[in-house]
C-alpha cells in the first residue's frame, strides 16, 4: 500500500518535481480528464436518446390514398418505403398493404413499407375491330394470366354474320365502344364476320364412319345436318353413315345443311336406348349458340355443342333410358324431351 502511495506521488505533480516536469503532468492530467469528460458525457447522452426514443402505434392505412396515409405516418413520426403494383381490386394510389401490421408497437421513426396499387393493368376498353376473334380470346388469357381478369368476352353475345369485305372470324362491331374506361369486370360483346356469303367449303367423306363421330365433327365445323336412321342391310354396320347428300368432296355454300343416313346400332349397352332428338329451329339472321344437354341422375353430358342458321335439327344418341334431353339456345333452356327408344 506504501508502495502504490509513493507512485501516485511520483505521477502526481509534487514539490520535488522540477518546474519543467511539473507542468508537463499538469498539461497531460489535463488533457486525460478533458478526453474522460467527453467520453462519460457521450455515453450518457446515447443512453438518454436510447431510452427517450418514444414508442408509437403502427396506425392503419391500408385501403386510404396515398397522401392521406403518409399524413397518418407522419403525425406519428414514422416513415414510408413505396411499393407499385397493378390490382384490379383497388384504385390507382390506394395502400393495398403495409408493413409492419396495423396496431404493431414500433420505435417512433420506424420504415413502414406501404404497397400502392397503381390500378388495373388496362384501363379503358381497347379497339378490337379487325382483329380476329380468336386472336382476342388469346390476347385477353395472356393480358390477365397473373391479374384479375377486368375484360371478358360474353361468349353467349358473340353475333355470327355474313360479310363479304371481311374474313371469317373479323371482328365487326364492339360493345362496350373504344375508350370506355374500366372500373369493374366488362364483359365485351362481338359481330363477328362469317366471311363472305358466297365462300364455299368441301364436304367431307362421312361414309362408314361412326354416328358419334360424325355428330362430333360437322358441330366442331358449325355445318347444319340432320340424320335419318334405317335399319341395317345384310352386310352392313351397324351405328354407322351409309350416305350422305351432299356427296363427300363437293363444294357448297358455308351453311349448307348436310343430309346423313344412318344404320340403327344394335349394341346399346345395359339400360340405354337409342333415339334422335328433333327439332325446328327458326331461320337465323346469324349463327346462334345451341347446346344439347343429356341429364340423369348419374349427371350431365353434353352431346352437341355449336352454332347453327336455324331450321331442322336431328340428332342420334345412346343415352340411359332415364335421360332427359334439353335443348339450349344462347344458354337459355329452350325444349326438354325425354329420352325414348326410335324417337
Amino acid at each position: 500500500m506504501k508502495q502504490f502511495v509513493n507512485r501516485v506521488k511520483r505521477i502526481l505533480p509534487n514539490e520535488s518535481d522540477s518546474r519543467e516536469t511539473k507542468n508537463l503532468k499538469i498539461t497531460i492530467f489535463l488533457f486525460v480528464s478533458i478526453f474522460t469528460l467527453m467520453v462519460v458525457a457521450g455515453v450518457v447522452a446515447f443512453s438518454l436518446s436510447v431510452k427517450g426514443t418514444e414508442e408509437t402505434l403502427v396506425p392503419n392505412v391500408v385501403g386510404k390514398d396515398i397522401v392521406t396515409a403518409l399524413v397518418d405516418l407522419q403525425d406519428k413520426e414514422l416513415y414510408s418505403k413505396v411499393q407499385v403494383r397493378y390490382s384490379s381490386d383497388y384504385g390507382k394510389g390506394i395502400i393495398m398493404q403495409q408493413v409492419p401490421n396495423p396496431g404493431s408497437a414500433v420505435k417512433a421513426g420506424r420504415k413502414v413499407t406501404l404497397i400502392v396499387s397503381k390500378g388495373p393493368i388496362v384501363d379503358r376498353v381497347e379497339n378490337f375491330i379487325g382483329q380476329n376473334v380468336n386472336d382476342v380470346r388469346i390476347h385477353l388469357q395472356t393480358l390477365f394470366a397473373s391479374h384479375k381478369a377486368m375484360l371478358k368476352i360474353k361468349e353467349d353475345a358473340v353475333m355470327y354474320k355474313f360479310d363479304d369485305k371481311s374474313p371469317a372470324g373479323t371482328i365487326l362491331e364492339q360493345k362496350p365502344e373504344p375508350g370506355t374506361p374500366i372500373s369493374d369486370v366488362t364483359y365485351l360483346e362481338f359481330v363477328v364476320s362469317k366471311g363472305p356469303k358466297g365462300e364455299l367449303i368441301e364436304i367431307p367423306d362421312y361414309k362408314d364412319m361412326p354416328f358419334q363421330q360424325v355428330v362430333e365433327d360437322l358441330a366442331k365445323k358449325n355445318m347444319p345436318f340432320v340424320f335419318t336412321v334405317r335399319d341395317a342391310e345384310k352386310n352392313e354396320g351397324r351405328g354407322i353413315v351409309v350416305s350422305q347428300n351432299p356427296k363427300a368432296k363437293s363444294e357448297v355454300p358455308y351453311g349448307t345443311v348436310v343430309q346423313l343416313e344412318m344404320t340403327k346400332p344394335t349394341v346399346l349397352g345395359k339400360n340405354n336406348v337409342f333415339g334422335v332428338f328433333k327439332y325446328i329451329l327458326p331461320d337465323y339472321p346469324i349463327l346462334v349458340d345451341i347446346r344439347l344437354d343429356a341429364v340423369s341422375p348419374e349427371g350431365t353430358t353434353t352431346l352437341l355443342k355449336m352454332k347453327h342458321p336455324g331450321g331442322p335439327i336431328s340428332v342420334p344418341y345412346i343415352v340411359s333410358n332415364d335421360t332427359e334431353l334439353i335443348l339450349y339456345i344462347f344458354n337459355r333452356e329452350e325444349i326438354r324431351q325425354q329420352a325414348i327408344s326410335g324417337s
